[in-house]
């Protein structure tokens, strides 16, 4: 799977946003793939998009439970992650965590609100030279039936989901 980095909409970007707009407040850029029912807040997703692991060899060979269940709150899980004193050991967290402080490894959960709108997020990426979305991504979340070893991956162009090995490019 590929990791994609999503983050909370800067508020002073402007006073509302819809799905599809593009965020740009001078140093990070991104693309709104969820707003609530104000209009105000949201989700942005980034511009590219690289192919880690969820973790080292090294590491799923130690069958570490990371304790990141949260289906629904991506910056909860990777700040759990970044947080171990062995976080160097999670590439696709440490990736999402290099963009900034605010940014990091989308939960199942939104990463099912990124497939859903994956159409509208694509065209405005392909406007402003952005990777499109395709393949399987990585979520943060520890699949439930194997914590040890696996981690839930979203096919954002198929609609699947399944329990990926940790280790797995």
């Amino acid at each position: 799977p590929q990791d994609v980095a999503t983050q909370s909409v800067p508020s002073y970007y402007k006073s509302t946003y819809k799905v599809g707009d593009y965020c740009d407040d001078g140093t990070k850029q991104g693309v709104v793939f969820y707003v609530d029912s104000s209009g105000k807040h949201g989700k942005i997703v980034s511009l590219d998009q690289v192919k880690r692991q969820w973790c080292t060899h090294v590491q799923y060979n130690k069958g570490v439970v990371e304790g990141v269940s949260s289906e629904s709150d991506g910056k909860a899980n990777t700040d759990k992650v970044m947080s171990r004193s062995d976080s160097a050991q999670y590439p696709a967290f440490v990736w999402c965590r290099a963009k900034g402080k605010d940014w990091y490894l989308p939960a199942i959960d939104e990463l099912w609100l990124l497939q859903r709108v994956r159409n509208t997020i694509n065209s405005t990426l392909k406007e402003r030279g952005g990777n499109m979305l395709s393949g399987w991504y990585w979520s943060s979340t520890e699949y439930e039936n194997n914590k040890k070893f696996c981690a839930w991956g979203v096919g954002v162009s198929s609609g699947g989901a399944s329990g990926n090995l940790k280790g797995n490019d």
